[in-house]
Formats: structure tokens, sequence, C-alpha cells
């Protein structure tokens, strides 16, 4: 690295991080003004509500490094430009792709880093942010398997049963809406369980008791014999209420970092459950910090074109583009957790367009 690499190097990470800072204490005093209402209430003392606000600042770094980024990219050339600092660099035999390579080399490293703070740092904090808010709202220690009482149409497998559930209410230990189809040995239908609850003794039991339960039986060739109903009924199942619990969702996607996604995804594709969501957030995680690489080539012409360098408009177009970026982001994910993009592309939708655009005006740089 040169003098003339140190000199651009210095200028953008002077706006880069002054940015940075001014956009995160910004964040936290609008989430103070907007929380403090919540927590009115709080007898766990101030200090765990300092505590919580430190826990919850790292959160806020996930979505504004991208335009703090953009805004210091194009910020800086523009003050180039305006000083006439750029005309003299190509004069001197500089092109303005060398001249970018500091910004783009450290835009290599921030995404990198980027994606182990927000992994190890941002989302695990974000998860424990939510358990001190229950506290500071008084909610009991439960208030997250509260929250997350109920998992909705779960779809699992287990050897050669085959469990479809309409929720399970966890807090209550109880199956809702309870339907198994068991196999022989030969493969076809043994029994077929029905319930309107299965309610789990607890622990590592395996026994159920059923409430209007039917119970349809099969001959060792899957021929129909008989049906009996029930009112209440005990039977002994090979998986207790742990073994579904593994598959429920104890956390929201903004408290998921891409080895909890990994794991959920992992568990649902072994069972036979619905995966897509979760995929979709593994190639979310993966691919959302190269939005740092895109940035400093996008950022650089955008800043190289603006011909008064004012800030506002600096602004105004680092904004921009990181909306757009978030909106095709959220856009991939929606298509991804419906099905109706594989999860690949929906997960980096945002990014092959970000790529495209990075690649069309890397080629169309004519000075």
């Amino acid at each position: 690295m040169d003098i003339l690499d140190r000199y651009v190097f210095k200028s953008f990470l002077k706006s880069f991080f002054g940015t940075l800072v001014l956009l995160i204490g910004v964040a936290v005093i609008v989430k103070v003004l907007d929380s403090i209402k919540d927590f009115n209430e709080n007898k766990q003392g101030t200090a765990l509500l300092i505590q919580y606000y430190i826990t919850i600042a790292p959160t806020f770094i996930t979505y504004i490094v991208p335009p703090s980024l953009m805004f210091a990219v194009a910020f800086t050339i523009a003050q180039f430009g305006r000083n006439f600092e750029i005309t003299v660099m190509l004069a001197a035999g500089r092109s303005f792709r060398r001249i970018l390579r500091p910004i783009v080399v450290f835009s290599c490293v921030l995404s990198v880093a980027f994606f182990f703070f927000n992994e190890y740092v941002s989302f695990p904090a974000a998860y424990k942010a939510v358990d001190i808010s229950y506290a500071l709202r008084n909610k009991g220690s439960d208030a997250r398997l509260r929250k997350h009482d109920h998992s909705s149409n779960l779809t699992l497998r287990f050897g050669k049963r085959y469990y479809t559930i309409g929720y399970g209410a966890w807090y209550d230990k109880t199956l809702i809406g309870f339907h198994l189809l068991e196999l022989g040995d030969t493969g076809s239908i043994s029994r077929i369980i029905e319930a309107e609850k299965a309610i789990s003794e607890g622990g590592e039991s395996g026994r159920w008791h059923f409430v209007r339960a039917r119970i349809s039986r099969f001959d060792q060739s899957g021929l129909y014999l008989d049906t009996d109903s029930y009112e209440n009924i005990d039977l002994e199942l090979p998986e207790n209420m742990r073994a579904f619990q593994n598959f429920y969702v104890e956390m929201d996607s903004e408290e998921r970092s891409i080895f909890d996604s990994y794991k959920i995804y992992s568990k649902r594709r072994e069972s036979g459950g619905e995966y897509s969501v979760f995929l979709t957030e593994v190639f979310w995680h993966a691919g959302y910090p190269l939005v740092c690489f895109f940035i400093a080539f996008i950022g650089g012409m955008i800043g190289g074109r603006l011909k008064k360098g004012s800030a506002a408009t600096s602004i105004a177009v680092s904004m921009l583009f990181t909306l757009a970026y978030f909106f095709f982001m959220y856009f991939g994910s929606a298509f991804g957790e419906s099905g109706s993009l594989h999860p690949f592309i929906a997960g980096n939708l945002a990014n092959i367009i970000a790529g495209a655009a990075t690649a069309y005006v890397y080629w169309r740089m004519d000075y």
C-alpha cells in the first residue's frame, strides 16, 4: 500500500467509522425511547435494564454496516471529485479501479469479519436480549416457552412411524390434532392412531394419554381390519414428548444464527418435515455479508459520478441502494419460505441482483 492508497483508505475509514458510530447511537436512542414504556413495571433494577441495552446494541450492527459502508464509499469518492483530487490521480496515471483498490480490499476483509460478527455475536445477543426483556417485563423464567407454546403443522418421521400434528402445545405437554401412521415389517400399513389430543406423561416416558381417539388396524398385507373409538385411552409409543419438542422452534428468525437454522433444517429434513424456510435462512446468512463487497464497487462508482459531492446526495443514494437490497432480500426470503423459489436463489436473490449490478458497473467504468 503506497502513500496514495493510505490517503484514500484513511479518508474512507474516517467517514465509515464516523457514520457507523452515529447510526448505532441513533438506533440505540430510538430503541430506548420505543421500549422504555414496556419496562415501566420493571422490578429487576436499573442494572438489568442497562444490561439489556448493552446486550441488544450489537444487533443493530447487522443492518447498519451496509448503509454506513455505502455512505462512506460514496461520500469519500464524491469529496475527492469535489476537490478535484480524482482528476489529479487520473492525470498521474492511476485508473479509477486502482483508486478504489484499498476500499475494495477492506470490504473483502469486512465481509468475512461481518459474517463472524453476525453469527457469533449479533444473533446470539438478540436471543439473549429477548430473555432479558422477559425478565424486565416480569414474565418469569418460562416466558420463552409460553411465547412459543404452539408450533403448527408438524410432519415428522421416526423409522416406520409417520406423525402429523396439528400443533404442539409444549407448555401443556400436549399434541393437538394427533395422527400416527405406522408401517409393519413388510412396509404396509399396520396401524393408524387419530386423536383430538395426545398428552405426555413427560420426562423420558413414552406413555401417552389420548383423548377422543380412533385406532384403525390392518393385517400383514395392509388390508383394513377394524376401527375402535375411545373417549380416553393410554398407549405406549417409542417416542416421548422430548422427541417432538426437538423439532419445535424456540426462537424467531432474527434470533437464529446460521448454526441454529442449519440445526433445525437438518432435523426437519431427517424427519420428513418442512424445511424450506430454514434452508433459505442458511443461504441468507452465508450470503448476506457479501453486500459489503458489492457496495465498494457500486458506492465508489456512484461517488465518482456525483458532481457536487454533497453529503445529502450521498446519503440519499446510499439509502436508495440499501433499501433496494433489503427489498430483494426479503422478497426472496418470502418466496423461499413458500417454496416458490429454490432456497439458494431465495436466500441470495439480493446478492444475485447486486452481483449483476456490480459486474455491470465494473466493466462500464471508463475512467
